[in-house]
């Protein structure tokens, strides 16, 4: 009796070992597919989001009328509108304060670069420059050709957005 009792507490056997390293692994490759799953929503959704907000300030530009333009940075983007020149003030776009086409936070986990007619925009240091649109949207629905790539930080674009001059605004995935 004493040697079945040392036996039963000597520890686990390799087959157990390996099974829950098993379980364990499978477990984590459900977990890590589930992410990586949710992350590509998350892309896909902002760029739905986008189009939409861009679609609707198209409409507002024609409503209204009144031209608005698109500032797009690496952490947010804004709408404005534009206001001719009065006395001195030196820059005629007004930001939109509303919810809807005001100023919107890019995702931390988010990177657009955007080109227009084939080259790269990058974000504008120069002082004068930072208020002014990349993208101008008329009062006849009429915009300032573009295309934006959405990506996850750090890696290469998963889903495009484009916009003709004629004011159609499109997405589909890379991938």
């Amino acid at each position: 009796m004493i040697q079945r009792a040392d036996r039963l507490s000597a520890g686990y056997t390799l087959i157990e070992i390996l099974i829950v390293i098993f379980i364990i692994s499978i477990v984590t490759s459900v977990a890590l597919l589930s992410i990586s799953h949710n992350e590509n929503k998350r892309l896909e959704s902002f760029t739905r989001e986008f189009v939409q907000i861009m679609t609707l300030a198209e409409e507002q530009a024609m409503l209204q009328p009144t031209v608005l333009g698109l500032k797009l940075d690496k952490y947010s983007y804004q709408f404005a509108s534009y206001h001719s020149p009065l006395g001195e003030q030196k820059n005629p776009w007004v930001p939109l304060q509303d919810k809807i086409l005001g100023n919107h936070k890019i995702p931390s986990n988010i990177q657009l670069d955007m080109k227009m007619t084939g080259k790269q925009v990058s974000d504008s240091s120069d002082s004068a420059q930072t208020n002014l649109p990349q993208i101008i949207i008329s009062t006849n629905g009429d915009i300032t050709p573009f295309t934006i790539y959405v990506a996850k930080r750090g890696q290469k674009p998963r889903y495009v957005i484009k916009g003709e001059a004629d004011g159609s605004i499109s997405s589909h995935s890379l991938s």
